[in-house]
């Protein structure tokens, strides 16, 4: 299946909401999506980015999505923005990523719900599913 990606501006609740699908097989488009759902959170003063994964198959080695997790960090690009990862229930969570952003400190969880997904965003409450961060 073709990887598509779409998004859409939530502006009552200050998010931007990416929603991708189909099979990707390089980590740089997955890369690509995070910094250009950040920018449009800087650019219209959102304070949340919800990446909705639960359509997409994830089939790339996750390794260098750890250099764009350090420029975020050095850049300080999440000081205002926090990102929610929204994954089917059951699918691969990826615990190498929710480590590294557990180490370098960045503002991004992973979710099996997307109520508890938008409620960490409005609200910062830490209702975790099972599969976040690694849990």
């Amino acid at each position: 299946m073709i990887f598509t990606q779409h998004h859409r501006l939530d502006i009552v609740n200050k998010l931007v909401i990416f929603e991708a699908s189909g099979d990707t097989d390089h980590v740089d488009k997955m890369g690509i999506v995070i910094q250009k759902a950040v920018a449009l959170a800087v650019e219209h003063k959102l304070k949340g980015v919800l990446l909705d994964l639960t359509e997409l198959g994830m089939n790339y080695d996750p390794v260098p999505l750890v250099e764009v997790f350090e420029k975020m960090k050095k850049e300080n690009w999440l000081a205002s923005i926090k990102i929610a990862r929204l994954i089917a229930p059951g699918q691969y969570t990826n615990e190498f990523i929710n480590h590294i952003c557990h180490e370098l400190e960045l503002p991004i969880r992973t979710y099996e719900s997307k109520s508890k997904a938008i409620s960490w965003l409005l609200y910062n409450f830490e209702g975790l599913s099972p599969a976040a961060n690694g849990e």
